[in-house]
Formats: structure tokens, C-alpha cells, sequence
């Protein structure tokens, strides 16, 4: 894989990925309060959605993402950080920020699953420049910037889905399942946006999708640094008109699809409305 540029070199990072360098210790934190929490787990309470509606929010991602912005005032004087919590709305994103999502999938994270990430990309001049996506819960961490992927950990503790499985929120799984009828193809449930991209990005399921749907979609923190990983590792993540979501500048999303190499199905077709019944 050859190396490339991010779209601007950070102070002292003489390389790319210098994102990942500078949360290196406010992650392995993050992991250290992940474990405190689930040995002595304290309640949840609903906050206000950003897609309307309400889920659940705990001190422990309020905990973490004091943490990450924290640092990152730090490590980049100036820049905006963006972060889930305490927002009930997405707002308008400046061409140059961080987007952080402290514990992406809270709700699966307290019902014991280990499809929870945390996430962090830089946006330089609209479009996103570095990600880390963590998997706390299988000891992994993947950064990424246009053109690099370094990644720590054993990837082998991710599980390893069939060369033609699509990998979809619990809540599509039956409409995807019915949409690959016939192609010899099947789906497999696994929460959370970040989680679904990065097993893409690391090989161990050959697509992911979220289905268009009124009312759902991704938050502009919930996917860029998993897209760029994909990017990186010669995949790509595109939206519902076609356009590569590690070039494009993070915004709401009504669906999207991840694949490492094109399949031999369209699986694009996921993303078209269902064909009206015949009457």
C-alpha cells in the first residue's frame, strides 16, 4: 500500500497518522474507564436523539468524550471539536474540525455486545484527513489516513463473516435478507456504523449497509474515520448517489454501503427504494 499525504500535515507529525499518536494515551484510558464500567455498571438515562426520538446515554460517554476533546484541545489549538453528546441536533460543520463519537453503539454496549467503537476523525478543507476508530472490546485499534492504514491488535479476535455476507443493523436484517434472495448471498446482524465499516476495512466481511429509511441514518460522526480505513485498505463506502464517503465532506446520512472489492452482486441495489408490488 502506498503511502500519501493526508490533506495537511499536523505540527510535528512529519507523517500522516498523527491523529492516533496524540490520543494514543487518552485512549488507552477510555479503555481503562470502559472496564471500570462494566465490572460496576451505573444506570442510563434517554437523551434527545439528533434523528428525533430519544437512546440511551450514560456518565461513561460523557466520561469519555471529555477525555478525547480534552486532549484534543490539546494536540490542535483552535480547531473546532464536534462531539455526540450534548448535541439534539447535527449542526453545520466548518471545512476544517474533529468529529468525535465517544462510544459509538450505547445501547448495544449496555446489552453486553462488544459492537461499540470509538471514533474520531480530523476534517481539513471539508473532507475527512484522519480517523482512529477503536474496538475496545477486542483490544484493536485502526488508523487511517488517504492512502495509509496502520492497524494494532490481533485481528483475528474480530469474528471472520463468509466471503458473501453483507453485514446490517439487527433492525434491516430481515429486509436485507429478503433482498438477497436468490443472489447467494447472506446477511448478518452487527450494530453500530463505525463497527460494521472497520470489519470491512479489516477483511472480515466483504460489504456492510445500512438501509435508507425514514427517520434512521448516520450522524457525520459516525462514519468518516471508518470510511477512510476502507478507503485505505483499497474498499470504498459510498452514499445513496454514488458519492465516496472518505472524499466527501461528513454529513447526515439517509444510507450507505461498504465493500472492500467489488462483489459479484450489485449489491448498490440495496440502496434503491424497494420496487412497488404489482397490482
Amino acid at each position: 500500500m502506498s503511502a500519501q499525504r493526508a490533506n495537511r500535515a499536523e505540527p510535528g507529525a512529519g507523517a500522516d497518522l498523527y491523529l492516533e499518536r496524540v490520543l494514543r494515551p487518552a485512549l488507552d484510558t477510555c479503555r481503562q474507564d470502559i472496564a471500570r464500567f462494566r465490572a460496576a455498571p451505573a444506570p442510563a438515562r434517554d437523551k434527545a436523539s439528533v434523528h428525533g426520538g430519544h437512546e440511551p446515554v450514560t456518565d461513561l460517554d460523557l466520561t469519555l468524550q471529555d477525555r478525547l476533546t480534552t486532549e484534543l484541545g490539546r494536540a490542535f489549538p483552535g480547531l473546532p471539536v464536534i462531539a455526540e453528546e450534548g448535541l439534539t441536533e447535527i449542526p453545520e460543520l466548518p471545512d476544517d474540525c474533529l468529529l468525535v463519537d465517544p462510544l459509538d453503539g450505547t445501547a448495544p454496549f449496555l446489552a453486553g455486545s462488544s459492537d461499540y467503537a470509538i471514533a474520531i476523525c480530523l476534517v481539513r478543507d471539508g473532507i475527512p484527513a484522519q480517523g482512529v476508530i477503536d474496538l475496545p472490546a477486542h483490544d484493536i485499534r485502526v488508523s487511517a489516513a488517504p492512502g495509509l492504514l496502520h492497524v494494532t491488535g490481533d485481528v483475528t479476535r474480530l469474528p471472520h463473516h463468509g466471503p458473501r455476507t453483507v453485514l446490517t443493523s439487527p433492525g434491516h436484517a430481515d429486509a436485507v435478507q429478503a433482498r438477497m434472495a436468490g443472489t447467494g448471498w447472506s446477511m448478518h446482524p452487527v450494530a453500530t456504523a463505525s463497527v460494521k465499516i472497520t470489519h470491512v476495512a479489516l477483511g472480515r466481511a466483504p460489504a456492510a449497509v445500512y438501509l435508507p429509511r425514514p427517520g434512521g441514518g448516520a450522524a457525520p460522526w459516525d462514519y468518516p474515520a471508518a470510511a477512510l480505513a476502507v478507503a485505505a485498505a483499497g474498499g470504498t463506502v459510498h452514499d445513496t448517489t454514488g458519492s465516496d464517503l472518505a472524499r466527501a465532506r461528513p454529513a447526515r446520512l439517509d444510507g450507505w454501503l461498504a465493500s472492500l472489492h467489488p462483489p459479484d452482486a450489485d449489491l448498490s441495489a440495496l440502496l434503491r427504494p424497494p420496487a412497488a408490488p404489482h397490482l
